[in-house]
């Protein structure tokens, strides 16, 4: 992919536009793990087409028996791929290894979630932690409330969404706590993408001088599927 020049932010304008869902394709993009394995793909689907033909003169009978276009079942962790005798498509299987649907778009493609070429698999809420007893250690954003599992759950479900809507309201006004808004996250989204952008260009030392070694953290974790829980953040 282009990189785009990571000391100058106006290069990173457009990025003002974004939704969540563009955000987590700029960062999975930038993955070396995802350009690498999109390669493989993309040469073995040349290579398909090179012996079937493209649509609508492809042989799919003799496209769909190569051993070249599936991959073990077991190689695709998500359920929603269709099966064919223990094989998925290697389209589907490489979607549903970085979590998106529809054809596994080029790293340089600048935006297949605005043009309706990718959409992300729906993830599910991750359970509420347990918290034994003892074992209490919140995040500043963090709140932990304590259920009787034995008394009917209605009464205190209510409750407890009282109580943490006046507590993130006491803690934004008091501690300054920010929600998670794709408005209030884009100057700081933008310094993660400038950070990665710099190391793709061997300007690491400048990237960690410029944005400290946090923010290089924040950007390798976001890109190595971080990524994944920016399109459940309200634009």
């Amino acid at each position: 992919m282009v990189l785009r020049n990571w000391k100058n932010i106006r290069d990173y304008d457009d990025c003002q536009e974004l939704t969540a869902a563009q955000w987590a394709w700029e960062f999975l993009r930038r993955n070396p793990d995802y350009q690498r394995q999109w390669q493989a793909f993309w040469t073995t689907w040349q290579a398909l087409e090179a012996d079937y033909g493209k649509p609508p003169d492809r042989d799919f009978c003799a496209w769909k028996n190569d051993p070249r276009a599936w991959v073990p079942a077991s190689e695709c962790a998500d359920g929603e791929c269709r099966i064919d005798q223990d094989k998925v498509l290697i389209e589907c299987a490489l979607g549903a290894r970085w979590g998106f649907h529809k054809f596994p778009p080029d790293p340089r493609d600048d935006d297949p979630v605005g043009e309706g070429r990718l959409s992300w698999r729906p993830r599910g809420e991750d359970p509420l932690p347990v918290l034994a007893e003892g074992e209490v250690s919140l995040a500043p954003e963090q709140m932990a409330l304590v259920f009787d599992l034995s008394m009917p759950l209605r009464a205190q479900l209510d409750q407890a969404r009282h109580q943490l809507q006046l507590e993130a309201g006491r803690r934004r006004r008091e501690q300054g706590l920010q929600p998670r808004r794709v408005r209030l996250l884009r100057a700081h989204w933008t310094t993660l993408l400038r950070a990665l952008d710099a190391e793709s260009n061997g300007d690491g030392d400048q990237a960690r001088e410029m944005f400290g070694t946090e923010i290089l953290e924040e950007a390798r974790n976001m890109v190595n599927g971080g990524y994944l829980e920016l399109p459940r953040i309200p634009d």
